[in-house]
């Protein structure tokens, strides 16, 4: 396919941001502001998503990471640290086992290791293609966030909602259909590279034996669950989630 729609800001070593089902690229803004002080930061717009082409599905995720390979080449970049929630999570693991030189570091954010239920998304696929997007975003608010966040949400986190509204039909179904056929169970121990899978105690999406099987697969992994905080942490703790990045990082630099 074109090339993804992406953004590319800062200096320095880089960091891909690989953003979740039904988000564009905006949804990083918290940890875009903080990284590209000292970092080059590239975040994407999934195919379907966002200013990203939309092409006929359903989506494998062989076509996300070759997407995310192509958009890597075109930027000249070897190797980069992976950040990815949920769907960009799925992509960053896929990558860093079928692609280990591409991938520095990887920091999966409520991601799951296979479809707990291939036919929800199959189901939710079908639906959007009849019914609309408004299938995808009704509820959408509780879904996401913990409850205290959804009872007072920021303008952020309002926009991320509403733009789900006005997402290419297509590209979302395509990429259901890829998350219902992911199943990266036998490639865990292929990885490599530093992992750190950080989970929401108040996720509603991605349950968190995900988590678990994240940090007991890969060589090396390590779990951190965080309270209080829901399936999109990266808008609902900012703070927090930038600690561990960086602590994540400056190990790779002690033990390097």
């Amino acid at each position: 396919m074109t090339g993804l729609a992406y953004s590319d800001e800062g200096e320095g070593a880089p960091v891909l941001l690989a953003a979740s089902l039904g988000t564009t690229r905006a949804m990083w803004e918290p940890q875009r502001s903080r990284l590209r002080e000292n970092r080059r930061v590239i975040s994407f717009d999934h195919r379907g998503h966002g200013e990203s082409p939309s092409l006929p599905g359903p989506y494998a995720l062989a076509d996300l990471v070759a997407d995310t390979m192509g958009l890597l080449d075109s930027l000249g970049i070897e190797s980069a640290d992976v950040v990815g929630v949920s769907l960009g999570g799925i992509v960053g693991l896929a990558l860093a086992a079928c692609h280990p030189e591409r991938v520095r570091s990887l920091v999966t954010v409520n991601s799951p290791v296979f479809a707990d239920e291939p036919g929800f998304w199959h189901g939710r696929a079908a639906a959007v293609r009849r019914d609309g997007m408004t299938v995808a975003s009704h509820g959408l608010l509780g879904r996401w966030y913990s409850p205290a966040t959804a009872a007072a949400p920021s303008m952020l986190i309002a926009a991320t909602v509403s733009e789900v509204d006005r997402l290419d039909q297509e590209g979302y179904a395509g990429c259901c259909a890829a998350i219902a056929g992911t199943d990266l169970r036998d490639r865990l121990a292929d990885i490599r590279c530093p992992v750190l899978a950080v989970h929401g105690l108040a996720d509603a999406v991605v349950p968190a034996h995900h988590a678990e099987l994240i940090a007991t697969a890969v060589p090396g992994a390590r779990r951190v669950p965080l309270p209080s905080a829901g399936h999109l942490l990266t808008q609902e703790v900012p703070d927090a989630l930038h600690e561990l990045l960086t602590a994540h990082w400056n190990s790779q630099e002690v033990t390097s």
